[in-house]
């Protein structure tokens, strides 16, 4: 099952793209995609894919230019 978890949208999904991570605590910055593919993100979608067990999520954000065209996906499993 996966469902939405949330979007970001403009500057914010930019800085998420550069940054790698959600979190806005100094952690060091390992950008998701290269810079060229970074500054023509407009929107970042994060959906969340239920693998069954308690815990055992799948996330993925996929990042969209501004006429909605895929430029990236990144997929991070939680356990």
């Amino acid at each position: 099952m996966s469902y939405v978890k949330n979007s970001f949208t403009g500057e914010k999904a930019r800085l998420l793209a550069r940054r790698g991570s959600l979190s806005t605590r100094g952690i060091r910055a390992q950008p998701w995609w290269p810079e060229e593919v970074c500054e023509k993100v407009e929107r970042i979608v994060w959906v969340v894919y239920s693998l069954g067990d308690i815990g055992d999520d799948l996330h993925e954000f996929t990042a969209y230019d501004k006429r909605g065209n895929v430029l990236g996906v990144r997929r991070i499993e939680q356990l």
